[in-house]
């Protein structure tokens, strides 16, 4: 697990705990596309299409239709973003369990366990850290589960560059020789456990793993207000290295 559950979904709206940023929210109907609430900011098209590798997301007020077959990239994806992320997902009554359940990565079927076995046989990018809320639609449950990151019960060691020189990638063949971020020590502060991937925005490359308020501290400032914790006086961001195209002007390496 991930460490003490952040979001939680109470009588059918997500709360936060105090100082904890913007979460995304993603909804897969019975039929058609996944719907996608993300925290609006500055480059979300470029992110859905250049990260999770969508060709065109369409953009209707606040909330993006995505297709079906990016469900798992950006669950994954958004993990790595924000910390944690809400799937809300609707599921027919006459479904049931089968195999294919057990060997999913926590978002790929639709059955009747309401996603409790979902990846118990297989190695996911991102794990289920609350409890299935459910409602009853008559035909259809609806369910509301809370991801984060994989976790690790291995001792957290420090980040020596095992990843330098990979392209960010968010499907499991690209990660299929990854480490967990949380077998590592947070690159940025090195106080605790790390949980999620950071890489470049502007290359592509993987630089570091982050522990979640490290890897968000750039966003809107540091003020509490904003969902952020003061900064640490152990702040280290020469994690910025692990980009190979970075030069000595950061500016050119984004956050």
């Amino acid at each position: 697990m991930t460490g003490q559950l952040e979001v939680r979904i109470v009588d059918g709206r997500v709360v936060k705990e105090p100082g904890i940023g913007p979460v995304a929210m993603v909804w897969l109907p019975l039929h058609g596309q996944v719907i996608a609430k993300i925290p609006a900011r500055r480059g979300n098209r470029r992110w859905l299409h250049e990260t999770v590798g969508i060709r065109s997301p369409q953009l209707n007020d606040d909330r993006w239709s995505l297709p079906r077959s990016c469900l798992v990239r950006l669950v994954t994806a958004a993990v790595d973003r924000y910390g944690l992320m809400v799937l809300w997902r609707d599921m027919s009554k006459l479904s049931r369990c089968t195999r294919a359940c057990l060997e999913a990565t926590g978002a790929e079927c639709d059955c009747s366990c309401l996603g409790a076995h979902h990846g118990q046989d297989s190695k996911g990018w991102f794990e289920r850290v609350g409890d299935a809320v459910v409602a009853d639609l008559g035909e259809c449950t609806r369910t509301a589960v809370v991801y984060g990151a994989r976790g690790s019960d291995a001792d957290a060691v420090v980040y020596d560059g095992e990843l330098a020189g990979q392209r960010y990638r968010v499907d499991r063949a690209g990660r299929r020789d990854w480490p967990t971020a949380a077998h590592f020590m947070c690159a940025g502060c090195m106080s605790v456990r790390a949980s999620v991937w950071d890489h470049c925005h502007t290359h592509g490359f993987v630089r570091a793993p982050l522990c979640n308020r490290c890897n968000t501290r750039a966003w809107r400032g540091w003020q509490p207000q904003h969902g952020r914790a003061a900064t640490s006086l152990n702040l280290d961001d020469s994690y910025y290295r692990w980009c190979p195209k970075r030069t000595d002007a950061r500016r050119q390496c984004s956050a």
